[in-house]
C-alpha cells in the first residue's frame, strides 16, 4: 500500500553509534487541526522506524505496545491501521511519542549486542483519513508543519530499560489547545530504505497487556523493596508513587533470588532496569512505554522520600485467542503444561523469540519449529506464524541458505555469522508451514513457503552432491546430554526431511512434476543416509536417542529398526531422556507410535533429572533452557542459562494429540469437516484422568477420559455435530459406544 504521508524525525541528542550504551531522549510530535463537522469515519495509519504510542484528544489511540512490531525494516515496513472515529470532534489534536524499539535500540546476543541494527535515528509516518456525511474526504499527514519536542522519556531500550524524568513531562500534548509555542518544527526526511515505496498491512495482532499480577512484598529495608509476582513472565512493573520532587525510583528485574537477593548475572549485558524521577505533584503513576523484561522478581530502590502503592506486573505478549487447554490427574504434569504455556506467552513478542530476559531475545528458527505445533494447540497462531514465515523469507540469502534467526539483525557479528545452513534451523519454514497447513488448512502457506525450500534444497544439492551433509556450522541436537548426536547425521536427516516435506507441499498444490522430483531427491538422500549411517550391526553409527527419533520421524528408518534401538538407548540411560531439543519433540509421540505409551507416561511424569518434572520440583514456573538450570542442591547452573525457554516444552503437542487424542485429519487439514481422535491411555496409572479442549472453526472439541476402579477407561468427546470423527484406540478393546449429535462416549478395556 502506498502511503502519501512524509517521514518525519526530530534530533533529540548527539549521534549514537552502534556501540553506544544508551540512546537519546524520545521525540514527541503533535498536530492540532479542526474539522468542519464530526467525521462519520476516521482511520489512522502509522508506521515507524522505532516504536510508537499515539494519542488523540488526550486518549490513547489503542491499547497496543511496541507497535508497529519487528520485521526486517530494510525489506518492508508494517503499516498499522486504527479506527479512531470515536476519538475525533470538530477541534482535535494528535500526539505521537517514539522509542528506540528493535530498529534503533539494541539487538543481538552475547557477542553481537549492538544498536542501530536497521537505523540510527527514529522516524515516523502517519496519515489520518476523515470521511464526512456529505461524502467528502480529508487527509492529515505527517510533514514539517507538525511540532516536535522532547519530554520525560530520556531513553528507552528493549533490553536496557526506560528512564523517565516526570519533572520534564510535556503534559497532555495531544490536547487541541495545548501551548506548543516552545516546540520546534518536525524535520521531513527521506526514508532511508527509499526503494521500499510500499508498506505492508499488518497481519498479526498487536502486543497488549494480557494479564496483571499483583506484587507480593517479600523484603524491605526502607530503601530497597523486593517484590515477588509469583510467575516468571514478560512485561513491565507498574506502580503508583507519592513523594518529594526529584526522588529517584529504580526498578531492577530478575528471574531468581540467591540468598534473598535479586539474581541478574544471566541477563548478561541487558540491564533490564527502569528509572522514574518524581515530579512531586500528588500521586504519580509510572509505567514504561517502550521496553519489556523477563522476570519473576523486581527490586525497587527509592533514593529520596516516596511511598509506593499498587505495585503490579503488566504481562505483555502478542494478543492471540486462546485455542486450547489441558489438565490431568498429575499436578506436576499440569505445571509442566502451564510452564510451557507461560513460556509461549513470554516469547510471543511480534516474533517467536527464544527468551525474554537476557541480551538475546531473537527469533531462532529451530526453537520456533520445534514448538510450533504445541503453540498452535494453545493459541490461534494462524496470523502469527504467517507473519513469521514472511520474516524468514526476508532473511534467505542469495545462495539459498536460510539463516538461524529471523528477522536478522543487520550489525554486529550477526551481520556476518549465523548465515551458514544449520540443520533444524534452516529447514524450519518447511516444518512450520506443514504444521500450519495441518492445523489451519490453508494451502497458500505452502505455496508461499515452497520457493524458499526449493532454493534451500538447490543449495544442499550443490553443497552435498553425494547426499551427505557434513554438519559444519550446525548446532546439532542442541543441549543434548551424554554423547552428542553426529552433526552430519542430523544435517543429512533434515536434508531428507526437507525434500520429503517439499514433495508433500507439491502434492497438496497439485505440482505433479515437482512432486516427483522431490520424491526422487528424498529417496536419493535416504539411500545415502542409510549407506553412511546405518551399520551392519543394525544400529546407527551415532547411537543416540535423538538419532533414532529423527531418523524414524523423517522416514529414514522403519518402525522395527527404530523400536529395539530406541528402547535400548533409553534402557542404557535408565529410561531417562538424553535428547537435545531437536529430538525431544519426537520422544513421547514416537514411543506411543511404537506401542510403548507406558514409557511415554513414565517420562512425562518423571520427577528426577533429567526431565520436565525435575525443573518443576526445583521451583520452575516456565520451561528452562536446561533441565537443571537451578537445583536446590547445587544452586544456579553457570554459563548460558535462561529460566524462560519454551523449546523443551514441545511435549505440549503430545498432551493434546496423544494423551487427549485431538488431531487434524491429513485427508482434510484444518479441522474443517473431519478430524481424528487417537488417544493413548496410561495403563500404569501414573495418570488416571485427563481433560481438555481445542477450538476448531466449527466450535470447541472437548475431551475427558478416566480410568475406572475396575480397570476400564471411559472416554468422552464433544465435537461440533458437523465434523466427521475417526476414532481409534490403540491397544484397547471397545466394550460399548454411544454416539449422538457430536457427543461420543466409549467404554474401553486394555486388550490382553
Amino acid at each position: 500500500m502506498l502511503l502519501q504521508s512524509k517521514w518525519i524525525t526530530y534530533k533529540t541528542g548527539e549521534y549514537k553509534d552502534l556501540n553506544a550504551k544508551y540512546g537519546n531522549p524520545s521525540p514527541y510530535f503533535r498536530k492540532s487541526f479542526t474539522c468542519a463537522q464530526k467525521p462519520v469515519k476516521a482511520t489512522l495509519q502509522m508506521s515507524a522506524l522505532g516504536v510508537y504510542m499515539a494519542y488523540i484528544n488526550g486518549a490513547t489511540v489503542a491499547e497496543d505496545y511496541l507497535s508497529p512490531g519487528w520485521v526486517d525494516y530494510a525489506k518492508k515496513l508494517p503499516l498499522v491501521t486504527y479506527d479512531v472515529t470515536e476519538l475525533l470532534n470538530t477541534k482535535n489534536a494528535i500526539g505521537i511519542v517514539l522509542g528506540d524499539g528493535w530498529a534503533v535500540g539494541h539487538l543481538g546476543s552475547k557477542y553481537t549486542f549492538k544498536r542501530n541494527n536497521y537505523s540510527d535515528r527514529i522516524e515516523v509516518t502517519a496519515s489520518l483519513t476523515m470521511e464526512y456525511a456529505d461524502g467528502t474526504v480529508e487527509t492529515l499527514s505527517t510533514d514539517s508543519t507538525w511540532k516536535a519536542s522532547t519530554g520525560e522519556i530520556l531513553r528507552s531500550d528493549l533490553y536496557m530499560g526506560e528512564y523517565v524524568d516526570h519533572r520534564l513531562s510535556p503534559g497532555d500534548f495531544s490536547a487541541y489547545d495545548y501551548d506548543d509555542t516552545g516546540w520546534d518544527a518536525a524535520e521531513e526526511v527521506v526514508f532511508k530504505f527509499s526503494r521500499n515505496l510500499y508498506l505492508e498491512a499488518v497481519q498479526i495482532p498487536p502486543i497488549r497487556v494480557m494479564h496483571r499480577l499483583e506484587g507480593r512484598l517479600i523484603a524491605e529495608d526502607g530503601t530497597h523493596y523486593l517484590y515477588d509476582f509469583g510467575q516468571n513472565m514478560a512485561g513491565v512493573v507498574r506502580f503508583s508513587v507519592k513523594g518529594t520532587r526529584g526522588t529517584v525510583v529504580t526498578v531492577r528485574h530478575g528471574e531468581l533470588l540467591v540468598d534473598g537477593k535479586l539474581y541478574t548475572e544471566n541477563l548478561r549485558q541487558a540491564e533490564a532496569t527502569d528509572t522514574y524521577i518524581l515530579s512531586g505533584e500528588g500521586t504519580e503513576s509510572f509505567r514504561p512505554l517502550f521496553t519489556y523484561h523477563g522476570y519473576r522478581y523486581a527490586e525497587v530502590t527509592v533514593e529520596g522520600e516516596a511511598e509506593l502503592s499498587d505495585v503490579l506486573t503488566e504481562v505483555m505478549y502478542t494478543d492471540l485467542p486462546v485455542a486450547g487447554e489441558f489438565r490431568c490427574s498429575d499436578a506436576i504434569v499440569n505445571r509442566v503444561y502451564e510452564n510451557a504455556l507461560w513460556g509461549q506467552r513470554s516469547n510471543f513478542m511480534s516474533v517467536p523469540t527464544d527468551c525474554p530476559q537476557r541480551d538475546e531475545r531473537l527469533g531462532w528458527t529451530a526453537d520456533t519449529q520445534i514448538f510450533s505445533q504445541s503453540a498452535m494447540y494453545n493459541m490461534d497462531c494462524n496470523a502469527f506464524y504467517r507473519k513469521y514465515l514472511a520474516d524468514i523469507r526476508d532473511t534467505q540469502l542469495g545462495n539459498g541458505v536460510i539463516p538461524c534467526v529471523a528477522p536478522m539483525p543487520h550489525v554486529g557479528s550477526f551481520a556476518y555469522t549465523g548465515r551458514e545452513a544449520a540443520a533444524g534451523w534452516s529447514e524450519a519454514p518447511a516444518v512450520i508451514a506443514y504444521c500450519h497447513y495441518q492445523m489451519y488448512g490453508d494451502k497458500t502457506v505452502l505455496r508461499d513457503t515452497l520457493p524458499m525450500i526449493r532454493r534451500l534444497l538447490e543449495y544442499y544439492a550443490k553443497e552435498s552432491p553425494d547426499g551427505i551433509r557434513t554438519g559444519e556450522g550446525a548446532y546439532g541436537d542442541w543441549l543434548s546430554l551424554g554423547t552428542p548426536t553426529d552433526h552430519a547425521l542430523v544435517s543429512t536427516a533434515y536434508y531428507a526431511y526437507a525434500a520429503r516435506l517439499a514433495a508433500e507441499f507439491c502434492h497438496v498444490l497439485g505440482y505433479g512434476e515437482e512432486q516427483t522430483e522431490f520424491e526422487a531427491l528424498f529417496a536419493f538422500v535416504k539411500t545415502a543416509f542409510r549407506k553412511c549411517f546405518w551399520s551392519e550391526e543394525g544400529r546407527l553409527t551415532s547411537d543416540t536417542q535423538s538419532a533414532y527419533l529423527l531418523s524414524y520421524q523423517f522416514g529414514l528408518l522403519t518402525k522395527e529398526e527404530t523400536k529395539s534401538n530406541l528402547l535400548r538407548t533409553l534402557a542404557e540411560a535408565t529410561n531417562k531422556l538424553t535428547t537435545g531439543f531437536l529430538g525431544v519433540k519426537y520422544l513421547l509421540p514416537t514411543l506411543c507410535e511404537l506401542g510403548e505409551c507406558d514409557l511415554a507416561y513414565a517420562l512425562i511424569t518423571n520427577r528426577e533429572y533429567p526431565g520436565w518434572g525435575y525443573s518443576v520440583m526445583n521451583g520452575a514456573t516456565t520451561i528452562w533452557e536446561h533441565w537443571d538450570s537451578y537445583t536446590v542442591e547445587n544452586g544456579i547452573r553457570g554459563g548460558m542459562n535462561s529460566f524462560n525457554h519454551y523449546s523443551l516444552g514441545s511435549c505440549t503437542e503430545w498432551m493434546y494429540a496423544y494423551c487427549l487424542g485431538i488431531r487434524p485429519d491429513p485427508s482434510d487439514p484444518g479441522f474443517r469437516t473431519k478430524m481424528l481422535m487417537r488417544p493413548y491411555f496410561d495403563r500404569t496409572q501414573r495418570i488416571t484422568f485427563a481433560c481438555g479442549y481445542y477450538t476448531i472453526p466449527a466450535g470447541r472439541v472437548s475431551v475427558e477420559w478416566e480410568r475406572k476402579p475396575d480397570g476400564c477407561y471411559l472416554y468422552h468427546a464433544d465435537v461440533p455435530a458437523c465434523i466427521e470423527v475417526d476414532f481409534s484406540f490403540e491397544g484397547m478393546k471397545i466394550l460399548s459406544k454411544i454416539a449422538k449429535d457430536g457427543h461420543y462416549t466409549y467404554l474401553l478395556r486394555e486388550e490382553q
